[in-house]
């Protein structure tokens, strides 16, 4: 008998020259020799999901999704040291099924085989906060600063640094202006009600419209001031221009995010909506603009799972919270 890498190389020559079904018949045949090699099942997930394109990525569905989970499942329960098994199932988990709860849980399951590892508490962190849960998440982010920082990558480095701003603006807001969407009487979902057809705030809009002009200003002062100096006028104009566009894009940040509390609010309420499996938003509110500017970059297993929530119609309970407790 072949050994399982032989095979799933004979699998991805069945996939160039037979095309995707006959891969996915191809790998199921093989599961049945080998049920418990995790790269099969690895592989199994990845042919259950739509083709990579080098142009614009194909979504896949709520059924591949589905299969391509089921797939990682067992792969990480029989490999678990398969990293992209644990960073697809996430990814799928998150951005594609609104499965925040279960995400959770993998993360969890991930932490427990590798404690030290910073991938998955910094996973745990955002979803945390994008519930609201912000003393939950700031103690995992305790953890995470007091691991060895040269284990972070780059891309983790400045993920956290992101998130961890966030949290320290966060937990200085008093508990109750919290916004906690499955509180029917909560004061937010007044100010969303009166704001529902104003679509959120674009990052080029406001770039456009709010720093460049201040930008333009500041630059001709600059310009004014450093003409007689000639071409190193121009340079330390170009300097003066460049400081200025970063440093008031940086301090603005505040601003641009109260202009868009509305939306920042009612992403939290189809987290929730995702998360527990029930509606917590106002009809009114579900048929403005804003709600409908928040799903139009949904993806397609997103949007076909909350259309099935959204028609069973359950309320979530008032006092709805994530199961998840930090460790």
């Amino acid at each position: 008998m072949s050994e399982p890498e032989d095979v799933v190389g004979r699998i991805r020559e069945t996939l160039k020259e037979e095309g995707r079904e006959a891969a996915i018949e191809a790998v199921e045949a093989a599961l049945k020799d080998y049920p418990e090699d995790g790269l099969l099942w690895l592989e199994a997930a990845d042919l259950h999901l739509p083709p990579r394109s080098r142009g614009r990525p194909i979504d896949p569905d709520l059924s591949q999704c589905a299969n391509a989970v089921r797939c990682l499942r067992s792969a990480v329960s029989f490999n678990p040291d398969l990293e992209e098994a644990w960073a697809l199932g996430g990814l799928i988990l998150v951005d594609h099924l609104g499965m925040m709860e279960d995400a959770l849980e993998w993360w969890g399951e991930y932490r427990v085989l590798k404690p030290e590892s910073p991938a998955p508490m910094i996973e745990q962190v955002a979803i945390l906060a994008r519930y609201g849960e912000y003393a939950a998440a700031s103690r995992i982010m305790d953890l995470i600063e007091n691991l060895d920082q040269d284990t972070l990558t780059k891309s983790q480095k400045r993920r956290t640094e992101d998130v961890g701003r966030s949290l320290k603006d966060a937990l200085g807001l008093r508990q109750k202006d919290v916004f906690r969407p499955q509180d029917p009487n909560h004061p937010r979902w007044e100010k969303i009600e009166r704001y529902r057809n104003q679509k959120p705030v674009s990052q080029t809009y406001f770039l456009f419209f709010m720093i460049a002009p201040l930008v333009f200003v500041l630059g001709f002062i600059a310009s004014a001031a450093l003409s007689p100096y000639g071409a190193k006028g121009q340079v330390a104009t170009f300097l003066v221009i460049l400081t200025a566009f970063f440093t008031m894009t940086r301090i603005s940040e505040p601003l641009f995010r109260w202009m868009n509390r509305n939306a920042t609010d009612l992403d939290r309420a189809l987290d929730i909506e995702m998360a527990s499996g029930k509606v917590c938003i106002p009809e009114n509110i579900r048929e403005g603009r804003l709600h409908k500017s928040m799903l139009k970059y949904r993806p397609p297993a997103w949007i076909e799972r909350h259309n099935r929530i959204v028609a069973e119609g359950q309320r979530v309970q008032r006092r709805w919270t994530t199961v998840f407790t930090s460790h």
